[in-house]
């Protein structure tokens, strides 16, 4: 084998390797359950239109947003302002979706035909947007409303 070849071939199973270990030590910095896809998406996204979800709080109400490509439902959910719950975000789509209420720095994702849920607290009553932060997903039509009472 040429040493050209050869170098070829080390650095393709260094890579492989490489990719092996991200996949294989599971999930990304502050992302429960999403690994190496979702630390993917945040380095394209640039950290977002929001921050980081709270893990779910034990016994908080459930709230539940279905994604599909390319559309929420529902797409109006209401909350009790100053009361924590746990958005369960429910991924029926064929790609990586999140919600995101840029407004409160929230934002939960979920890889296709997968849930992810976090807590989410609206302090004062309001109306809050929400929508997928994926790159032309909110332009699509996945756009949402969250009403604090």
């Amino acid at each position: 084998m040429s040493t050209r070849r050869l170098g070829f071939v080390l650095i393709a199973v260094g890579v492989v390797g490489l990719i092996g270990t991200s996949v294989a030590a599971g999930p990304g910095p502050g992302t429960p359950g999403l690994g190496w896809m979702a630390s993917m998406h945040e380095g394209m996204m640039g950290g977002g239109l929001g921050g980081r979800a709270s893990a779910p709080v034990a016994d908080a109400q459930e709230v539940e947003v279905v994604t599909r490509d390319f559309s929420f439902s529902p797409t109006e959910v209401t909350v009790p302002a100053g009361t924590t719950v746990n958005l369960l975000l429910v991924n029926e789509g064929d790609l990586l979706h999140d919600v995101t209420i840029p407004a409160l720095g929230f934002r939960v994702e979920a890889l296709p035909g997968t849930r992810a849920s976090a807590s989410l607290t609206v302090a004062s009553p309001g109306r809050y947007e929400f929508v997928c932060s994926v790159p032309g997903h909110r332009e699509a039509g996945m756009e949402g409303l969250v009403v604090a009472t």
